[in-house]
């Protein structure tokens, strides 16, 4: 393969897989494994093996090959045509290993090379076993019986790689998903299989699935409006509104991605063709701050500014509990345009509540009504005062008319 081509191959990959794509040509970035990956003689599925039948049962055949353990073959593979068993215990055939999940399967139905094996695998898009050999940069090198393959770092998992170098020395199941020069640059996705694997469990699970159910989750990914959440399988949204009774601005300043959290299941809507869309809430696990109001209406409290609009100020008054200052109510001694002229975010103000409507978790409150409530009480304090004042006064000229009166004999 030339420079040209190289550069070709590897800049077709960065279109198809993303930013976690090799940093480098194909080639180089398999030979920065080493040379280990060519000494690697580990099985994996599509490679070919000689070995000698120890015992054959009613439906099997187990060959000793030189491995960990011995391979076992379905006695129809050693069949003659006319059904009778060719083969005997004691003598040595050939066969390619076809499964490595729980024990080591071969099979002689395919005769070919390893490189016809992994090509139909490719074109069947039937996943093979490969042992991880070497990472870099860019992903995985994995040993596909004897064939160098490359895996992505974007194809390793389902979301970011965050640690390739945990995967060397695994057999791990992959998918073919390039397939180029006769089988001599090949690409794998580990996370193709990883994919069918949810997709399979999430048709289970949708079958169980209900309103008003309570499960884990794990934070996919967060845009501005909420957060998407894996439930096993099968993703939910959580809105920004259902994050939290206190109010929140955006969903990252509270949730991360793979975050893993409790969620309630609102509603599943069924879109169609397999498709739903399901609703969920963090706020609904929580007790209602609504349920048990600490204040009444006509009361006057301290509140804190949380957000302006065009028609008022939104003010915190207790945990989970914001009420609406419409800007008509912001203040009696001039006419606003605009909240900010009388207010800011983060300012503590006083209002008087003047409605509560807990069916709909609205409270309209007052700035002027309370400043108006103030007023008035400052009056009456003062109005107390004089009046006690004047009583004293009172009090004394009285006790002075009384000394009088005794001294002059008269009490």
């Amino acid at each position: 393969m030339n420079d040209q081509q190289e550069t070709e191959d590897i800049t077709e990959l960065d279109k198809k897989y993303g930013e976690e794509k090799p940093s480098a040509e194909f080639a180089k970035l398999l030979e920065e494994a080493g040379p280990e990956a060519d000494r690697q003689q580990d099985v994996a599925v599509g490679k070919k093996v000689k070995g000698k039948i120890q015992k054959i049962d009613d439906s099997s055949a187990f060959v000793d090959f030189g491995g960990r353990s011995e391979a076992v073959i379905d006695l129809q593979e050693l069949r003659a045509d006319n059904g009778e068993l060719n083969v005997s215990e004691g003598d040595t055939i050939e066969a390619v290993v076809s499964s490595v999940e729980g024990e080591i399967r071969l099979t002689r139905s395919l005769r070919s090379s390893n490189k016809e094996v992994i090509r139909e695998a490719h074109e069947s898009g039937l996943p093979v076993n490969g042992r991880v050999t070497g990472f870099n940069k860019g992903g995985l090198v994995v040993n596909l019986g004897g064939l160098r393959a490359f895996c992505p770092l974007s194809q390793i998992e389902m979301g970011f790689c965050q640690d390739p170098e945990s995967y060397a020395g695994k057999t791990l199941s992959f998918k073919i998903i390039e397939l180029r020069g006769g089988g001599r640059n090949l690409v794998v996705s580990h996370r193709a299989i990883l994919e069918e694997e949810a997709k399979a469990q999430g048709l289970i699970l949708r079958e169980k699935l209900s309103k008003g159910d309570e499960l884990e989750g794990k934070i996919t990914r967060i845009e501005r409006f909420g957060a998407f959440v894996d439930i096993g399988g099968v993703e939910g949204l959580v809105h920004v509104s259902e994050i939290s009774h206190t109010r929140v601005n955006s969903p990252g300043d509270v949730l991360k991605s793979g975050q893993t959290i409790k969620v309630k299941i609102l509603d599943i809507k069924d879109l169609g063709g397999d498709r739903e869309r399901i609703s969920l809430s963090l706020k609904a696990l929580e007790p209602d701050p609504w349920s048990n109001l600490s204040f009444r209406e006509g009361q006057v409290i301290t509140g804190k500014v949380v957000s302006l609009q065009a028609f008022g100020a939104f003010v915190g008054v207790a945990p989970g509990i914001e009420g609406l200052v419409h800007i008509s109510q912001l203040t009696a001694e001039k006419r606003v345009n605009n909240p900010s002229e009388v207010v800011s975010v983060g300012q503590e103000v006083q209002v008087r509540v003047q409605d509560i409507d807990r069916k709909q978790h609205r409270i309209s409150l007052s700035m002027r009504a309370a400043q108006a409530a103030v007023e008035q009480e400052i009056e009456q304090q003062d109005m107390a005062e004089f009046e006690s004042k004047e009583r004293l006064k009172v009090g004394e000229v009285d006790g002075s008319m009384a000394d009088a009166l005794r001294k002059a004999g008269l009490l």
